[in-house]
């Protein structure tokens, strides 16, 4: 496993692009769309839902896998009775792959119904059960062959939440953003922010989920700041979505996807350095995954800048608290703050042609703008603690 995850970290290193990289085979390939949600998914949110069934390839149904839940079938069942309401009557059926009984994965019977899939929906739950069952110890099984293959042949591949973080090939599987920034990287056990192999079907940096909702920045800033781990980190919110097609991918939903980018980070020290830089990519914009370049909406407007003061959140990794920090800094005349932290201080700044945009002044998550796009922001995780 160990010589597993050192290669897969070395690919990611090398800046693979989804449209033009390797699979596990040692083919080219060319692939279907991901819809990767960040949990919290509402079944009203018909963009995110949307985005899946628009992607399915060929007659057969969108096939719903609960591997992650510790409760599948009932997991199942709601996911395939969701996405029937946008599919249609018919369109969706369920694919009951557990860790009740991991042996499914090299069933010749299940093999050949994941054959028939036009698409696939991974629900939410743990994402080690995933990796555990179609990957148990690195070693590929019938179910994650055709599954692959169905997706080379240009099936959709989704999920939300456990869903979304076991895409990457190198994925965040626990820990959180006080333990990370403590203890660092712990592999796979122990205190920090723990990683593992994942999927392999996101190959363009780390994923993270339920990202501004559960403070979820400070593991995934220490996670990229690892010289054997992916350099570019992406963090999608709550009941929102990252859809990717080849190297384009745009956000849907309700808030946002913070794009971390350590590839011209300077290292201090263990799990510290000076330099990364973040963007939050706001619903409607468009994400560039090779050169992480960012075209807003373009109905957006400007966030409006004050002179008032802004009113830093104690915790940086409280719930929203982070979004809320880049609101204040984009709408202020405030241009950094900076936490102390146990062990760490942690400075954020808006760094050379940062900007910030809207699609109106309210309608967002926890009272933000709707449509909120911000940065770049420069963030620096040093040893020792500031205050402010």
């Amino acid at each position: 496993m160990k010589k597993t995850l050192l290669f897969t970290l070395a690919l990611i290193a090398v800046g693979c692009a989804v449209s033009d990289s390797v699979g596990r085979d040692g083919d080219a390939r060319t692939t279907g769309r991901l819809v990767i949600a960040g949990g919290g998914l509402q079944a009203d949110n018909s963009a995110v839902y949307q985005s899946v069934v628009d992607a399915r390839a060929g007659d057969g149904p969108l096939c719903v896998v609960p591997t992650a839940s510790s409760e599948p079938a009932a997991s199942m069942e709601r996911a395939v009775a969701t996405l029937t309401g946008y599919g249609g009557v018919g369109s969706v059926k369920g694919l009951l792959i557990s860790t009740e009984d991991p042996s499914q994965a090299q069933d010749s019977s299940v093999v050949a119904e994941v054959r028939t899939c036009s698409g696939f929906f991974f629900t939410g739950g743990s994402q080690s059960r995933i990796v555990d069952v179609f990957l148990p110890g690195g070693d590929t099984t019938e179910a994650y062959r055709a599954l692959w293959q169905r997706w080379q042949e240009g099936a959709v591949v989704s999920g939300s939440s456990a869903g979304a973080a076991m895409m990457s090939r190198v994925m965040i599987s626990g820990g959180s953003s006080a333990d990370a920034v403590t203890h660092g990287v712990r592999l796979p056990d122990g205190d920090g922010v723990r990683i593992r192999e994942g999927m392999g079907f996101f190959e363009s940096g780390m994923l993270d989920q339920h990202f501004l909702a559960r403070g979820r920045i400070g593991r995934i800033l220490v996670s990229v700041l690892q010289e054997d781990s992916p350099q570019i980190g992406l963090g999608i919110d709550e009941n929102t979505a990252l859809v990717v097609d080849g190297d384009s991918a745009w956000v849907v939903g309700a808030s946002g996807v913070v794009v971390v980018d350590g590839r011209s980070v300077q290292r201090t020290g263990p799990h510290r350095g000076l330099g990364l830089r973040i963007s939050l990519v706001g619903a409607g914009d468009l994400l560039d995954l090779k050169t992480l370049t960012v075209q807003r909406e373009r109905t957006k407007n400007p966030v409006p800048v004050t002179e008032a003061s802004i009113e830093l959140p104690e915790d940086p990794f409280a719930r929203w608290a982070f979004l809320h920090l880049m609101v204040a800094l984009a709408s202020s005349s405030t241009r950094e703050a900076t936490f102390a932290l146990s062990e760490a201080s942690l400075r954020v700044v808006e760094d050379e042609g940062f900007s910030a945009s809207m699609t109106g002044p309210t309608g967002g998550v926890e009272g933000t703008p709707a449509g909120f796009s911000a940065g770049p922001f420069k963030v620096d995780l040093l040893q020792g603690s500031a205050r402010n």
